[in-house]
């Protein structure tokens, strides 16, 4: 598990390295290098939000900023657990429409998406052992599928190598408590499966 885990911080690492790299102008250039398509547009640091309690990685824009899709490395500490856990998460988010409130702030009034999460850690196993009946349980313990839809404020920066920063706040949730909730009404409320997440999103 360990190597695993190694292989995707090393990954992140080397794209925000060739990020920053494409990134750069120097006085003089006439002409910008135009980027290979593995290379991220951004960087996104976020806290919390069923994708570990801290969760790092690179992001990439299509639809003219409208999508996102970001591939977050989340670490979860030990706490009263007998070992961290790590997990890797495919996060998209759609953002219908932005406000120029001034020249270089941006408002995002809402964005919303999925994301699926998968856990690295052993005791989690990919389908269920054969001693439980065929189809007893609908998911993996392995894989989860998350919700969420939240706001965002990014502001342009000027003659530098990044372009702009943002930070985020989002509600989310996950399929296991949404479906324990839509069954037990009773016995959940809706703000027992909601989340926040705060995150913060650098863009080259």
């Amino acid at each position: 598990m360990r190597k695993h885990v190694l292989r995707v911080i090393c990954f992140c690492v080397a794209l925000f390295y060739s990020g920053n790299l494409f990134a750069q102008h120097f006085p003089g250039d006439t002409l910008e290098q135009e980027a290979p398509w593995y290379v991220p547009d951004a960087a996104v640091l976020q806290f919390a939000g069923n994708m570990g309690m801290l969760a790092v990685g690179p992001s990439y824009e299509f639809a003219r900023e409208r999508l996102t899709a970001d591939l977050l490395y989340g670490y979860v500490p030990k706490f009263d657990s007998d070992e961290a856990e790590h997990l890797l998460t495919l996060k998209g988010t759609y953002k219908p429409w932005k406000i120029k409130r001034r020249k270089q702030i941006t408002v995002i009034p809402i964005q919303a998406g999925l994301g699926f999460s998968y856990y690295f850690d052993d005791k989690y196993p990919l389908s269920w052992p054969d001693n439980y009946p065929k189809s007893y349980y609908w998911w993996s313990p392995k894989v989860r599928v998350l919700g969420f839809a939240g706001a965002s404020v990014t502001r342009d920066i000027r003659n530098s190598s990044i372009d702009k920063i943002g930070l985020y706040g989002e509600l989310g949730t996950y399929d296991l408590i949404a479906t324990s909730w839509f069954k037990e009404r009773e016995a959940l409320r809706l703000w027992d499966i909601v989340n926040i997440s705060l995150g913060a999103r650098v863009s080259f």
